[in-house]
């Protein structure tokens, strides 16, 4: 199960999620629950998993191994079959909440999540406007698969676009996500 705790995050986030919290508080008026912060990768793996076939994901741990993140398509074999709805594009390590650089939040009304963008239009944009005040990349501004509930500290989507093998290994041990002796 992914974590709830802001202490998680690596400081950065973490400053930034406590910022973001205190200004939808007391600028825009409302509570936010943060309810995903760091996601390991076998969690990732899972979601992953549970809404592909056997071959899709034997094509994606054939892709990790082209690439050099062999390590990466490892997790997602260690997992095993995984059944339910699609509720991510990410697979292990193309998420930042791997990274513990992301957290997932929604606004609380009269102390129950509105998890519905059009009813609650006005929380969720004071939520994204504070993310951007903050340095912070908002997911309800990207163009594709727009997620309200998602900030993260770097912009762009997949970190394995952006990051080396060698960079994502050394992130994960420096943030003390994965075990440098696996190496």
């Amino acid at each position: 199960m992914a974590s709830r705790d802001l202490k998680d995050l690596v400081p950065e986030a973490r400053e930034k999620a406590e910022r973001v919290t205190r200004a939808c508080h007391d600028a825009a008026g409302f509570d936010l629950l943060i309810y995903c912060t760091l996601r390991t990768l076998e969690e990732q793996a899972r979601l992953y998993r549970q809404s592909r076939s056997r071959a899709e994901v034997e094509q994606k741990m054939a892709s990790f191994h082209r690439q050099g993140f062999g390590f990466l398509a490892n997790v997602l074999e260690s997992v095993g079959p995984c059944y339910g709805k699609h509720v991510t594009n990410a697979a292990p390590g193309e998420s930042w909440h791997n990274y513990a650089e992301a957290w997932d939040a929604v606004p609380l009304i009269g102390g129950k999540a509105a998890w519905n963008y059009l009813e609650a239009k006005d929380h969720w944009d004071a939520y994204g406007e504070a993310v951007r005040q903050v340095g912070m990349s908002w997911a309800g501004d990207w163009t594709t698969f727009r997620e309200y509930p998602h900030a993260q500290l770097r912009i762009g989507g997949n970190p394995l676009k952006t990051l080396s093998p060698e960079a994502v290994r050394e992130t994960l041990i420096k943030n003390k996500l994965i075990d440098a002796n696996l190496f």
